[in-house]
């Protein structure tokens, strides 16, 4: 079935007028969720590209929905060892680029749970976390670094803004043009926000976690261990410093990302 087919075939099983399906499509609440999940379909492809495919398989994993199950958005596997890496794909903080007065350039991804963890949840996951009920309450939209081994991002949302209308446009600030001119190595490599969307970037879970010696902070009021909660921020940082195209540890693009697998994996 082609994909125009299963179009026709997904609007008839939902009862969505064929005619209006764009105008769905284009509803500001709708936009984000396609984006975020379509970005899981763009990781795929693109690391499919970047390893070999005689030693990597990249698998696009089913959403699964139940509350608490935290669903794993790709795999990356090693095929002669079999031995798996999970992947949870997030989208840059929606005007998330910021220009520094150090000269170091930031970008904030979004990094949180869909689904709050309600009561029954909590007791539920906190033995298995290591953490009280009530930390985990306080942090009940927050990762923990057992959820997942890497996240991986692209930054072009970074430099999108909501318009009048409530759409997302393209609109990076002078800076950011900047920024993006100054990580691109020629200026006919891509239209620049193609060129931003597919500057991806990965970090290991464990080394975005609030853990004391990588300097993150909690913001959480209610939080009693600020330095050391062991919760991934709602929104992990990339710095660039100033003129320099590649990001600062832990994160590392994509495309240098086998290495990163290689040692996860103890390859």
């Amino acid at each position: 079935m082609n994909w125009q087919d299963k179009i026709k075939e997904y609007c008839y099983r939902y009862n969505i007028p064929l005619e209006y399906l764009s105008d769905t499509l284009y509803e500001p609440k709708v936009v984000p969720m396609i984006r975020g999940k379509a970005f899981e379909f763009n990781m795929k492809l693109a690391l499919e590209d970047i390893l070999s495919a005689q030693t990597w398989e990249v698998e696009k994993i089913p959403m699964n929905a139940q509350q608490g199950l935290h669903d794993i958005d790709v795999i990356v596997r090693h095929k002669e060892t079999q031995k798996e890496a999970r992947l949870e794909c997030k989208l840059a903080a929606k005007g998330g680029f910021r220009l520094l007065q150090t000269g170091d350039s930031i970008i904030r991804v979004k990094c949180m749970r869909s689904r709050t963890l309600g009561e029954s949840m909590v007791r539920h996951l906190a033995p298995k976390f290591g953490v009280s009920e009530k930390q985990l309450t306080v942090h009940n939209d927050q990762y923990r670094p057992e959820d997942f081994d890497f996240v991986v991002t692209s930054i072009g949302n970074a430099f999108y803004e909501t318009n009048s209308s409530g759409f997302f446009d393209w609109a990076p600030s002078q800076e950011g043009i900047a920024f993006l001119e100054t990580l691109r190595r020629a200026k006919t490599e891509n239209n620049l926000k193609d060129f931003a969307f597919n500057r991806m970037y990965i970090a290991p879970a464990n080394a975005l976690s609030i853990k004391g010696k990588n300097g993150v902070q909690c913001t959480r009021k209610k939080c009693k261990a600020k330095t050391t909660c062991g919760f991934i921020p709602n929104y992990p940082i990339i710095r660039f410093k100033q003129g320099k195209r590649l990001p600062e540890a832990p994160w590392v693009a994509a495309e240098n990302s086998e290495n990163f697998f290689k040692d996860f994996l103890g390859i």
